[in-house]
């Protein structure tokens, strides 16, 4: 009897085991996930609420969430912070990259540099690549909240949309894991939230 009792908890261990192996998301037993992290909008409600920033002509700031009230931020020409957080359980020897693209939703379009500039935390510009976009460091891929900012240089009226993927591609769809790639080089890959996309807006009245 002690036998038969010993051979099945050592079946139970294993099955639970594999369970664990199976639920666990975050990387810990699964090679293919080991360094893979995620960026996506911080978000102090649900994650798929969206974020609206608005620069009036006379300079003034405002944000709300979704159709929300507007609150101003006491800021002139630039917009409240717009975050970015970057989800990570790990310290590595190599600094994560991450894109994120400022592109236009309204007819004429703004230009960038011209029209807008974006900032960081400390209001230096941030220059885009010779692809057009823009970068964000994390130094040794730890997990943060950063910020950045849009700026308004002119009178020009429009919008712009804030994404982590490239919206050159499409609407990016969570079945297919390909679409929702930011970033991939020989020793990471950052992938993007598909329920952000399209979810930061950025208006000159």
């Amino acid at each position: 009897m002690r036998k038969i009792l010993y051979i099945w908890t050592i079946i139970a261990v294993l099955f639970c085991m594999a369970s664990c192996e199976k639920d666990n998301i975050w990387g810990d037993g699964l090679p293919e996930m080991e360094h893979v992290y995620y960026i996506g909008f911080y978000k102090t409600n649900v994650n798929t609420d969206a974020l609206n920033y608005e620069i009036a002509a006379d300079g003034s700031a405002r944000w709300r969430i979704n159709t929300g009230t507007w609150m101003n931020t006491g800021e002139v020409n630039v917009t409240s912070p717009i975050p970015f957080q970057f989800h990570s359980e790990r310290v590595r020897s190599y600094d994560a990259v991450n894109y994120f693209w400022v592109t236009n939703n309204s007819t004429p379009a703004l230009t960038a540099g011209t029209d807008y500039s974006v900032v960081n935390e400390s209001g230096d510009v941030i220059a885009p690549d010779a692809q057009g976009r823009y970068s964000i460091i994390w130094p040794q891929a730890k997990k943060e909240i950063r910020n950045i900012k849009i700026k308004r240089l002119s009178s020009a009226k429009g919008s712009l949309k804030i994404n982590v993927l490239d919206p050159s591609k499409g609407t990016p769809n969570a079945s297919d894991i390909s679409t929702t790639v930011n970033n991939h080089t020989n020793d990471y890959e950052v992938r993007g939230f598909t329920f952000d996309y399209n979810k930061i807006t950025v208006t000159f009245n």
